[in-house]
Parts: structure tokens; C-alpha cells; sequence
């Protein structure tokens, strides 16, 4: 029996005095803790770097891959640093933006 692939993959990058995540797959239940972990153990093996989020390959979201979002952001704000989505499109886009927190997490003007 073969093991499934993950649906969501991670790669950090520090440079550039900013801390880059940045994922491929689907944000789900399934993945929601381990995205909130790779986010904080990203965050504090670069103290004071803020933290921004590849969103490029992401093609699913769903309320708890906001939820898990949210968290680490609000965990980032409350150590002093920033934590913020780039590059997001498609589906996942406009699921954020439908559940209303786009500018939120991307620290972009509501449109």
C-alpha cells in the first residue's frame, strides 16, 4: 500500500530581512495544525523578520485554513512582527475575500 502525497508542502526562505513560506497544495482540516506550526516555527527561528505567505500554489482553502491563518497572524502581531499573505489567486483568493478577511491577511485595502 502505497502513503498518499501531503496535500499541502512547505519551503521557507529567509532573505531579504523577511521570513518567505511558501506553499503548494490544499489548506484544509486535514493540514490546518501543521500549517499553524510550520508558520510559528518559521517565525521564531527568525526572530523579528516578518513572516509573509506564498499563496501562489495554494488551490483550496476552506474556514479552517483561515482559522489557522488568522492564529499565526495574530500570534505574529502579538510577538511584534507581521504576518501577511502574498501572491494569492484563484479560489483561494476569492474565498478569502467572500469570508471577509483578505485584507486582513494580506494587509491590503478592502476593495
Amino acid at each position: 500500500m502505497s502513503v498518499p502525497p501531503p496535500q499541502l508542502s512547505h519551503h521557507v526562505v529567509a532573505a531579504d530581512g523577511v521570513v518567505r513560506v511558501a506553499l503548494a497544495g490544499e489548506v484544509d482540516l486535514a493540514v490546518a495544525d501543521d500549517l499553524h506550526g510550520w508558520l510559528a516555527s518559521a517565525a521564531s527561528a527568525h526572530p523579528g523578520l516578518p513572516v509573509e505567505v506564498d499563496m501562489a500554489a495554494v488551490t483550496f482553502i476552506d474556514s479552517s485554513g483561515i482559522r489557522a491563518f488568522v492564529r499565526a497572524r495574530n500570534d505574529a502581531v502579538g510577538a511584534g512582527r507581521g504576518l501577511r499573505l502574498v501572491n494569492t489567486a484563484g479560489m483561494a483568493l476569492r474565498v478569502l475575500q467572500v469570508a471577509g478577511v483578505y485584507a486582513h491577511l494580506s494587509g491590503e485595502p478592502p476593495a
